[in-house]
C-alpha cells in the first residue's frame, strides 16, 4: 500500500489507508458497504497483515456510513478480524445501529473490538493503546 489509499474497482468508496504508518491501518467507509466492498476490503486487509512484521490495529471510520442491512452475510466475509496479526479493532460512529452492525460483525473476532461516538474519541482510544507500556 505504500502509505497510498486503495479503493474498490469502480468505486469511490471504501477507502483503505495507513493512519498511522506500520501499525494502524484506517477504512474509511461512507456509503454504502456491499457485499463486493467488503470481500475487496476482506482482501486488502489481509494483504497488509500478511505482510506485515508487527501486530496491526485497525480504525474503521463509519461516521458517515449507511445503515447496514446485511450484517451476518458481511461477517461471513470479513475474514480478517481472526488474523493472528489483527490485534485491535476500532469503530468510530454515531448512528446506533451501525455500531450494532459492528457488534454483530465482529462479535466473535479474534481482535478486541472498541465503540467510539466519533473520531477524536476513537482517536484517543487508540492513542492511549499505543503509548502504552508494553
Amino acid at each position: 500500500m505504500n502509505g497510498q489509499s486503495t479503493r474498490a474497482p469502480g468505486s469511490m468508496l471504501p477507502v483503505l489507508s495507513w493512519y498511522v504508518p506500520g501499525k494502524v491501518l484506517r477504512l474509511y467507509i461512507p456509503g454504502d458497504y456491499s457485499l463486493e466492498d467488503s470481500r475487496f476490503v476482506n482482501a486488502l486487509i489481509l494483504r497488509e497483515l500478511d505482510q506485515s512484521q508487527d501486530d496491526l490495529m485497525l480504525l474503521i471510520d463509519a461516521m458517515e456510513m449507511n445503515r447496514p442491512y446485511n450484517f451476518d452475510q458481511i461477517r461471513a466475509t470479513q475474514t480478517y478480524q481472526n488474523h493472528p496479526k489483527l490485534k485491535t479493532i476500532y469503530t468510530a460512529t454515531a448512528d446506533r445501529v451501525v455500531k450494532l452492525g459492528m457488534l454483530i460483525i465482529f462479535n466473535i473476532s479474534r481482535a478486541q473490538l472498541h465503540l467510539a461516538d466519533n473520531i477524536d474519541e476513537a482517536d484517543r482510544m487508540l492513542n492511549a493503546r499505543l503509548n502504552s507500556p508494553g
